[in-house]
C-alpha cells in the first residue's frame, strides 16, 4: 500500500515537472516570438507625423507589436536618417517601416535587411526599391493631379502659376510635383508654370522662396504648396507681402496655419491625406510581412480636397490636425 502511494506521488511529481518544463518552453517560445518593428520617418517636425504615430500605436496595440517611431527632426537630413536606420537594423527587428528621405541612399541598408530576412515596408514617402514588400500611403501623383485641376478651375484655365515642394529626392515629393506639373502641361496649354521651388519642408525656407517668386512674378495668379511646410511658407509670404486675395494659394496636409488661412480666405483650399490610416496600415502590413504573407505593391489610404465649404464636416475633420 505504501509502495503504491509512493509510486503515485512520484508519478504526480514527474507530471508536474514535465508540465512545468513545457510551460517554461512555451514562455521562452513566446518571448522569442516578440515582434519588434522600428518605424523611421523622413522628418518629425511637421505635425503631420503626430496622427501617423497615433495610428501606428493603435495597430501596435491591436497586433501585440512593439514599435519605435524615429527620424530626423528636419526633412532632407539624409545622413541622419541613414544613421537611425543603421542602428535600427542592429537591434534585430522582425520588420522595418521606412519613409526614405533619399531612396537611392538607403539601398545598401535595404540590401542588408534583405540578407537578414527582415522585410521592409515603405510608408508615406515610401522607398523606390524592389526590395520593399509594399508601400502604404497616398497616391501622391493623383493628389498632385487633384491640386492642379482645382488650381486651373479656379483660374479659369489660364495664367501664370508656381509650385513649392519639399525636395527633389523623396518619392512622395517628386510624385506630387510631377502629378501637378504633368496635368497642367499636358491638359492646359494656357497655363504657365513659371517657377518650381524646393523648401525642404521648412516653413521659413519655403516662405523665402515664395516671397522671391511673388516679387519676381508680380502677375502670378496661383501657387501650390506640396506639403505642410511648403504651404505654411506660402501663407506667411502672402501675408507678409499683403497679397491676400491677389493670388490663388492651394496647400497640402493641414496644421493650424493652413486651417486658419483657409477659414480666413488667405488660402483657397488644400489636399489632405489620411495620416492615421497611413500609420495603422503600415504596422499592419509589416506584421503580415513578418508572417510571410504576400502583399500588394501599393496600399492607397486616400486623399480629399477641402476648403471653406467642407472644412468643418465630420468626414473631413477626421483627416485634419493642428
Amino acid at each position: 500500500m505504501k509502495r503504491s502511494l509512493v509510486l503515485a506521488m512520484v508519478l504526480v511529481l514527474a507530471f508536474e515537472i514535465v508540465l512545468g518544463y513545457e510551460n517554461i518552453q512555451e514562455a521562452a517560445s513566446t518571448a522569442t516570438e516578440k515582434v519588434y518593428i522600428p518605424i523611421i520617418a523622413k522628418g518629425l517636425k511637421a505635425s503631420f507625423w503626430e496622427p501617423v504615430k497615433l495610428g501606428a500605436e493603435r495597430a501596435a496595440h491591436d497586433y501585440g507589436v512593439e514599435i519605435t517611431f524615429e527620424g530626423p527632426q528636419e526633412e532632407a537630413q539624409t545622413q541622419e536618417q541613414l544613421d537611425i536606420l543603421n542602428i535600427a537594423l542592429a537591434r534585430g527587428p522582425q520588420a522595418i517601416i521606412l519613409s526614405a528621405a533619399d531612396s537611392k541612399a538607403t539601398t545598401p541598408y535595404l540590401e542588408e535587411a534583405q540578407k537578414a530576412g527582415v522585410p521592409v515596408i515603405g510608408f508615406d514617402s515610401g522607398v523606390d526599391s524592389p526590395i520593399v514588400k509594399t508601400t502604404v500611403g497616398t497616391d501622391n501623383y493623383g493628389a498632385g493631379e487633384l491640386a492642379a485641376n482645382k488650381m486651373v478651375e479656379l483660374l479659369d484655365k489660364k495664367g501664370k502659376i508656381a509650385i513649392i515642394i519639399q525636395d527633389a529626392t523623396s518619392q512622395v515629393a517628386t510624385d506630387r510635383r510631377d502629378g501637378f506639373i504633368d496635368t497642367v502641361e499636358q491638359q492646359y496649354p494656357n497655363m504657365d508654370i513659371v517657377a518650381i521651388g524646393y523648401g525642404q519642408g521648412d516653413t521659413k525656407k519655403s516662405a523665402e522662396i515664395a516671397k522671391d517668386i511673388l516679387e519676381k512674378n508680380p502677375d502670378l495668379k496661383g501657387i501650390f504648396g506640396g506639403n505642410q511646410g511648403s504651404a505654411e511658407g506660402i501663407v506667411n509670404a502672402i501675408r507678409e507681402l499683403n497679397k491676400e486675395g491677389e493670388v490663388i494659394a492651394i496647400g497640402f496636409d493641414s496644421g493650424k496655419i493652413i486651417l486658419d488661412a483657409i477659414r480666413e480666405g488667405v488660402m483657397v483650399g488644400a489636399v489632405t491625406q489620411n495620416p492615421q490610416a497611413i500609420g495603422y496600415k503600415a504596422v499592419e502590413e509589416a506584421y503580415k510581412a513578418y508572417q510571410g504573407q504576400t502583399l500588394p505593391a501599393f496600399i492607397d489610404t486616400g486623399f480629399e480636397w477641402y476648403d471653406k465649404t467642407n472644412i468643418d464636416t465630420l468626414e473631413i475633420k477626421e483627416l485634419l490636425y493642428e
